[in-house]
């Protein structure tokens, strides 16, 4: 996946959630997996980050887009052009 834990933790942050929040709304059983995602330590799936960005307010398709653009994965994805309106 082109997101990285840098991604959703942005993404988490510009939402004002909290790791349980974001676990909850992966539909994960604890939010230690969550963290762990934010650590680039396994990934979530497809339907886990969509449900995500959902919770979040922003747009998956718009992010995932800016993620497979960006030159290297250290740049950062500008949210709001993803923010759902």
């Amino acid at each position: 996946m082109y997101i990285t834990g840098a991604d959703l933790r942005k993404m988490r942050l510009e939402a004002g959630l909290t790791t349980v929040q974001m676990a909850k709304l992966a539909e994960v059983k604890t939010r230690k997996t969550y963290e762990n995602w934010e650590k680039n330590v396994g990934s979530p799936s497809m339907n886990q980050f969509i449900s995500m960005c959902t919770g979040c307010n922003f747009n998956s398709s718009a992010i995932v887009k800016m993620a497979m653009e960006r030159a290297d994965l250290s740049q950062q994805i500008n949210l709001a052009k993803a923010a759902r309106r």
